[in-house]
């Protein structure tokens, strides 16, 4: 079993609106590839707060953090950590 998860940690609240923005339309166009998920924590922080990229197989786990709200920037690392089984689908431009 092959699986990419992406997790939006955030503070609880009205807080990081944009963030909230890039993973609803992320988890729109890679709902067929990945599972979304967020996290509120009252833990987390204005300086800590992104996206946390996991990718299991039965022999392995990948993970990888990024604070960022840009689509390509989130795609880049979502790429990186499952290569060769992940379709990328955002310009640079989106």
């Amino acid at each position: 079993m092959r699986t990419l998860r992406v997790k939006l940690v955030v503070p609880g609240g009205d807080t990081h609106d944009a963030a909230r923005d890039a993973f609803d339309e992320l988890s729109e166009i890679h709902a067929d590839q990945s599972i979304f998920q967020v996290n509120q924590t009252q833990y987390v922080g204005d300086d800590s707060w992104g996206f946390q990229i996991r990718y299991e197989t039965e022999i392995h786990t990948k993970q990888e953090f990024v604070q960022s709200t840009s689509l390509a920037d989130i795609e880049q690392v979502m790429n990186r950590v499952a290569p060769g089984s992940f379709e990328r689908r955002v310009n640079d431009t989106t």
